[in-house]
């Protein structure tokens, strides 16, 4: 992939905020006070009500869980790129520290031939 770049922190946010919204939605008080489908006054009006209230129950909490998940997933999505970076950063280190180590005995090998050369 080409200029692409992760940031952790903000999918983390994205995250969090992806599973404030399902618990948002989840918990209108909307849900919780709708019409009684013996309201309507007729049978087949009361029966399509209630199979259209059980319908957008159903919507709402497929479309909560599938929020929640895609929440859960950016959650999961920052740690792995952030221990990703971790392990890199610690590979960088590690073949410093090895170069740091070769460069110095490269040097002196370098200097004393230069010098043997020049007298």
């Amino acid at each position: 992939m080409f200029n692409f770049e992760a940031v952790p922190d903000e999918l983390n946010r994205a995250g969090d905020r992806l599973r404030d919204i399902a618990e948002i939605f989840t918990t209108q008080p909307a849900l919780g006070f709708k019409a009684t489908a013996s309201e309507a006054g007729d049978p087949v009006l009361a029966e399509a009500l209630e199979s259209f209230q059980q319908a957008s129950a159903h919507s709402v909490a497929v479309l909560a869980e599938d929020v929640r998940r895609l929440g859960d997933r950016l959650g999961k999505a920052a740690r792995e790129y952030r221990a990703g970076e971790e392990m890199a950063v610690e590979k960088v280190k590690t073949i410093e520290a090895v170069e740091s180590q070769v460069r110095p005995a490269v040097a002196t090998s370098d200097t004393k031939t230069i010098q043997s050369v020049l007298g």
